[in-house]
């Protein structure tokens, strides 16, 4: 009888395809379980960030859109855009969210994972939280974050670094690994400073196993100059 079953490098392969870009029932499932094993990451970045009344804040990679509701009741007067290459996940967040978007309190917009579609100088707190690893031009959407910010206003990217990385075996399909100080180094020649890097951990399941790891990630806080 032959099997249908994956290999562990088929599965891992599958999984990397599918953290880049949900799709299908997998897909689904998948965002669902990431809105709990990245909730820690994701509080985080926001707290990092020092959400304030009447920020406008951009997050690229919400996924199904679960916890915009704790976001907008971080302060008073927000408004909330989220930025997705998935169709499914952009479809998703919209469903589950659209009374925030019917109130004016919030939009979602598909992109092509380079170029942000927004003015200049619009946002006041940029957040995403385990994408870098897939940005195809990670200096032109750094750029891309620093253009739509406001003078002062900041960046928080939350992601786990090298040495981390490299323990998870579908990092090796797919993923582009760094550490804060190569993420640094890409914004060189933009008007942004390093104002935080925060070293923190979490426990979270590794990625296709049923094993419980100590996952440790940074938070990258930048600022625009004046």
């Amino acid at each position: 009888m032959s099997s249908t079953r994956q290999n562990p490098a088929e599965q891992a392969k599958a999984l990397a395809s599918q953290l880049k870009c949900p799709m299908g029932d997998t897909g689904q499932e998948l965002a669902h379980s990431l809105n709990l094993g990245n909730l820690f990451m994701i509080v985080s970045a926001l707290n990092a960030l020092g959400i304030e009344e009447g920020d406008r804040i951009l997050e690229a990679g919400p996924g199904n859109g679960g916890l915009l509701n704790y976001v907008l009741s971080l302060a008073e007067n927000l408004h909330y855009d989220g930025v997705e290459i998935s169709p499914l996940m952009y479809e998703q967040a919209r469903a589950a969210n659209n009374v925030f978007i019917a109130e004016g309190l919030a939009e979602y917009a598909l992109y092509d994972g380079v170029n942000l579609p927004y003015e200049d100088g619009i946002f006041t707190k940029v957040l995403s939280v385990n994408t870098v690893y897939f940005w195809e031009e990670p200096a032109w959407l750094l750029a891309e974050m620093c253009r739509v910010l406001t003078a002062g206003g900041r960046v928080c990217l939350s992601f786990c670094e090298k040495d981390f990385m490299k323990t998870l075996p579908f990092t090796k399909y797919g993923f582009a690994l760094y550490d804060a100080a190569d993420i640094v180094a890409l914004t060189q020649e933009l008007p942004l400073h390093t104002v935080a890097v925060q070293h923190l951990h979490d426990m979270a399941v590794a990625g296709g196993s049923a094993r419980l790891v100590r996952r440790d990630y940074v938070n990258l806080v930048l600022e625009k100059e004046h």
